[in-house]
């Protein structure tokens, strides 16, 4: 969560730009991402510009958005100033309980001390619906999620890989235990294992894990 708002604070003050734009239309046309809208009033031109740069609409109440943060997630929540103020407060709430998007399109002027409240707390600021500095907020925003996304699959990939790496060494620790094996040769054993029955070393790694605690555990003692 502390480095996606990190990421977010490099796009809080967006404006107009024909490299902004470049960037709206190189990612937001061709994907459509989960946008979850929660307003107060039906905006026509608002819900035209979130869909024009490629955000699958929901509208939602706070409490309906804040139940599907917690239980599906979202890629974008957009908030619109309310009249009463605590759109802002739920926008920092959304930022804080998810790794959502969050962006807090300001209906009327901010006082400094919000805006400065939302940047910290991980909330971009859109101040306008004027269509070029929409396109361009909207664009950054939607590079920052693709951003975003690719960091957490590289983090996926790296915490398969250490799973892996680990299981992989119990297995060869108990094949060199229980089977007399060197080391070398019990890394043969799993590898060759996994080349002949088109499997992973790590779902072999697992199996050999999986088997000898079974014994261990029909004979009373651990792995």
């Amino acid at each position: 969560m502390d480095f996606l708002r990190k990421i977010r604070k490099f796009f809080l003050t967006i404006r107009e730009s024909s490299f902004n734009i470049a960037a709206y239309f190189f990612c937001g046309r061709r994907n459509m991402y989960r946008t979850v809208l929660v307003s107060d009033v039906n905006n026509e031109r608002l819900n035209r510009l979130l869909e024009k740069v490629g955000m699958v609409l929901t509208p939602l109440s706070q409490d309906a958005c804040m139940k599907r943060l917690t239980a599906d997630g979202a890629d974008f929540v957009v908030v619109v100033q309310d009249g009463d103020g605590r759109g802002a407060e739920f926008a920092l709430k959304c930022a804080a309980v998810s790794d959502a998007t969050v962006a807090f399109v300001a209906r009327y002027a901010l006082p400094q001390v919000l805006f400065d409240k939302l940047t910290s707390g991980g909330v971009c600021v859109l101040a306008t619906l004027e269509e070029r500095a929409f396109s361009a907020f909207f664009g950054q925003m939607v590079a920052l999620r693709a951003a975003y996304n690719a960091l957490r699959r590289e983090n996926e990939r790296l915490k398969r890989k250490v799973s892996e790496a680990q299981a992989v060494g119990r297995a060869k620790c108990l094949l060199v235990e229980r089977r007399n094996m060197t080391e070398q040769s019990a890394h043969r054993f799993i590898e060759k294992t996994a080349m002949d029955n088109r499997l992973t070393r790590y779902a072999v790694a697992e199996n050999i894990i999986t088997g000898y605690e079974r014994k261990s555990s029909s004979n009373g003692i651990s792995a």
